[in-house]
């Protein structure tokens, strides 16, 4: 059955064809629809834009990607243990800076 939204809702087309019951059809009612139901159904189609693509792709390649570089970690403990890493405050308090203005405006 066909249905329409016509801001109250979704509303028959055509009511007369839902109060029928089975036992009311007639003969010609039922061969239609037999032809109707062997006839080929067109397929859905779905259209991806080229943003859904890459932000697809970008998904996939951080789900593959390790959460942690353990690698990096492993660095930074040895250098902190054996006291050779040394901390640029200036730097620090420099990307602080840039972010604030950055997230302010």
């Amino acid at each position: 059955m066909t249905e329409r939204i016509n801001g109250q809702g979704f509303r028959p087309l055509d009511t007369s064809s839902a109060r029928r019951t089975e036992g009311s059809k007639t003969a010609a009612d039922k061969a239609g629809r037999a032809t109707e139901a062997s006839a080929p159904q067109p397929a859905d189609t779905v259209n991806v834009s080229r943003s859904a693509v890459l932000l697809g792709k970008l998904e996939e390649l951080v789900r593959n990607s390790p959460s942690v570089d353990t690698e990096r970690v492993r660095t930074l403990k040895d250098a902190l243990s054996s006291g050779s890493y040394e901390i640029d405050d200036q730097a620090v308090a420099d990307n602080m800076i840039r972010m604030d203005r950055e997230l302010l405006g």
